[in-house]
């Protein structure tokens, strides 16, 4: 040894490395892997120790689509959140809310789930009209999809949106959908200190789940403030700004890949349909549950077909939401039109509802995908939302991990922030409802680890344990692979991101 290691870490277990319970580190990165024994014949008296007793040491876990933002300003409080909450609790904070803040104060709130409430209706304008009625209201649905609003926040809007969107308006219930409820959530956006805050809140977070890397979906007012505190986060973050930044990105001569250790620039994102929760994913068959449709493509496959030519010009990455089968089907036709590259790894984001042959197509054109196994576990299953909205076949045959795997296409996992969470997203991915929802532990954690830095362009420097990559790690409490299907139970231990102790759970 030329040079001491200054920190060893002595564990239970490192992962993929059999019979290895050592990992050293040095200048940040991982230095030599091995066991105990040879790791305390390498040492001397100027190398930290650090024994983790059972511990087993991990990739740090990469969130492959994520809003930071969005979970911060939950985790800080300026979003009331209503995650796991009931309709009557859901009003109950909205009401203390709009008393707290007072007349004329925006109430923003998100994280509702009607799926799980007993009457499985969406809030209304007359809810929130009754608990906030001289407060703007606006709820969000947990997929961000659907905006509940009352009298006061829907007059605003009417004014803001001039006119409205077609279709994206129901001024009688309070709701707007996609474009029309982001233009709104746009006009009452937090200042800039607590922007900085609500990441720095939502860093934290990632540190106590064992998240050394996210790949955030990113409104492309918010890269200056992103930029300003990317290396204080002590994250790895791969920004993919909407594709509405992509004229400016490239007259500032960026494209995917350009950046650094702590901030790189990832895919433009594009989103092609809705959700299932909101009845606005582009599915073939109808949806059941007494409100029929076929859901809607956000835009006609000319324009598709032109965000990704222009995306090609530019040597940029697309990140395409895609969640119902037809437009799944509408991504692959224009990436085959085009005849995109390779070598920009563009991806499909949730993937959730493809039929027979588009697993292979996708595979053959060159795509990624990034899938939510957290889904899974949210509304898929007997009674579960996905029943009941799209029948029994397309739910079990929803988020077909499985089938993904086995086809060879490049897979990632993400939460989407539906919880964060890597270890619920990977119980889910073992344990999901049905068999084609199910993957292998190794296959499950290489997707949330391997998986991320690929479609990242980050492999051997994050996402592995090899010598010579960025000391990015999580210990566990016990080794996740002995017993798959208890996943869930484990315990973060530590995080580590460039061998720097950023989370301890006993500190």
């Amino acid at each position: 040894m030329n040079a001491p290691f200054e920190r060893v870490l002595l564990g239970g277990a490192v992962y993929r490395h059999a019979g290895a319970k050592a990992v050293a580190i040095a200048g940040g990165r991982i230095a030599w892997i091995g066991t105990r024994d040879e790791a305390l014949d390498l040492t001397d008296d100027r190398t930290e120790l650090v024994d983790l007793g059972a511990g087993a040491i991990l990739p740090g876990f990469i969130d492959a689509h994520t809003h930071p933002i969005h979970t911060g300003l939950a985790e800080i409080g300026w979003r009331i959140d209503l995650a796991g909450c009931s309709r009557a609790e859901s009003l109950e904070r909205i009401r203390a809310a709009a008393v707290d803040r007072g007349a004329g104060e925006w109430i923003v709130a998100s994280g509702w789930d009607e799926s799980g409430w007993e009457d499985r209706a969406y809030l209304t304008r007359q809810e929130l009209d009754r608990v906030a009625p001289a407060a703007p209201v606006a709820a969000i649905r947990t997929d961000g999809h659907l905006v509940a609003a009352n009298d006061p926040a829907i007059r605003r809007a009417a004014a803001w949106l001039g006119g409205g969107i077609p279709g994206a308006v129901d001024a009688e219930r309070g709701h707007l959908r996609e474009e029309a409820a982001w233009r709104l959530l746009a006009r009452i956006q937090p200042d800039a200190s607590t922007l900085r805050e609500a990441l720095r809140g939502a860093a934290r977070l990632c540190h106590r789940l064992g998240i050394a890397g996210i790949h955030a979906m990113v409104e492309p007012e918010h890269l200056p403030i992103y930029a300003a505190e990317a290396e204080s986060l002590r994250l790895r973050v791969t920004v993919c700004p909407q594709i509405d930044a992509l004229e400016q990105l490239m007259s500032e001569g960026r494209r995917t890949g350009d950046g650094g250790a702590w901030l790189r620039y990832g895919g433009l994102k594009i989103f092609a349909d809705g959700s299932i929760g909101a009845r606005n994913a582009a599915v073939s068959a109808l949806y059941g549950d007494g409100e029929g449709g076929v859901g809607a493509l956000n835009h006609a496959d000319e324009i598709l077909r032109g965000f990704l030519g222009r995306a090609e010009i530019g040597g940029w990455q697309t990140v395409i939401h895609a969640i119902g089968d037809r437009a799944i089907e509408q991504v692959l036709r224009a990436h085959a039109a085009v005849g995109t590259s390779r070598a920009l790894r563009h991806r499909i984001e949730h993937f959730e509802l493809p039929v027979p042959g588009q697993v292979e197509r996708a595979r053959d054109l060159g795509l990624s995908v990034c899938m939510q196994p957290n889904f899974t576990g949210n509304w898929s299953g007997p009674g579960s939302m996905y029943e009941r909205r799209l029948g029994p076949a397309r739910d079990r045959a929803s988020n077909p991990l499985r089938a993904v795997h086995a086809a060879g296409l490049p897979l990632a996992l993400g939460s989407d922030g539906m919880p964060m969470g890597p270890l619920y997203g990977l119980h889910w991915a073992v344990v999901g409802r049905y068999p084609d929802q199910r993957l292998a532990i190794d296959a499950a954690i290489d997707a949330y680890t391997a998986g991320g830095a690929s479609l990242g362009f980050t492999e051997g420097e994050t996402g592995n344990l090899c010598v010579g990559a960025w000391a990015d790690l999580v210990v566990l409490d016990e080794d996740p692979t002995l017993d798959p299907h208890r996943i869930a139970d484990r315990a973060v231990e530590a995080t580590f991101v460039a061998g720097e102790t950023v989370y301890c759970r006993n500190e």
